[in-house]
C-alpha cells in the first residue's frame, strides 16, 4: 500500500509518511475514539400491559426534547393530593399531533390515559388525553373531559 518505490537511494519518498500518517489517524479514530451512544427509549419501567385513567389539575408542562413531562395533581377519594409525573414523547413527535407549548397551562383540568409505572409510583407513560374543552390528543377514545372544579 506504500507504492512501488518505498525506498529510493536510502531515503523514504514523501508519499510514505503521508500514507502512514493517514493510516495511523484512521486507526486512532476507529479504535481510540469513544463510541457514539445511540439513545433508544426503554419502557421497561412501565406496566405496558396495564392502562390507567387519571383526572387531575395541571401543575406544570415541560415541552422539551427528548421527552416532555406533564406534572399533575391528582385528588384522591379522601381529598388527599398526590403529584404525578407523566412522561410524554418529545417535541418532534408531539408537534405534528397538534400539541404545542400552550397545550395545557397550570391550573387546567385534564383527563389522561397512561401506562402506570412499576412499583406503585405516581408516574406513567402518556397514551392520550382530553382537556376540559373536549380537545383530544393521542389515544383518547373513550376518555371523558374532566369536570370543572
Amino acid at each position: 500500500w506504500f507504492g512501488t518505490n518505498v525506498l529510493q537511494f536510502g531515503r523514504v519518498p514523501m508519499r510514505f509518511p503521508m500514507c502512514a500518517s493517514r493510516f495511523v489517524l484512521s486507526m486512532a479514530l476507529l479504535f481510540g475514539a469513544p463510541a457514539v451512544a445511540v439513545g433508544h427509549p426503554s419502557y421497561a419501567m412501565y406496566l405496558m400491559d396495564q392502562e390507567m385513567v387519571l383526572v387531575g389539575e395541571v401543575k406544570d408542562f415541560d415541552y422539551t426534547i427528548p421527552h416532555s413531562w406533564l406534572q399533575l395533581v391528582i385528588t384522591g377519594g379522601d381529598d388527599a393530593e398526590q403529584d404525578w409525573a407523566i412522561e410524554m414523547e418529545g417535541v418532534p413527535q408531539l408537534f405534528p399531533r397538534g400539541i404545542r407549548q400552550d397545550y395545557v397551562m397550570p391550573g387546567d383540568r385534564i383527563t389522561v390515559l397512561v401506562h402506570p409505572m412499576r412499583g406503585n409510583r405516581p408516574a406513567g407513560l402518556w397514551q392520550g388525553s382530553v382537556d376540559s374543552q373536549g380537545r383530544t390528543f393521542g389515544r383518547a377514545e373513550g376518555l371523558e373531559p374532566p369536570d370543572p372544579e
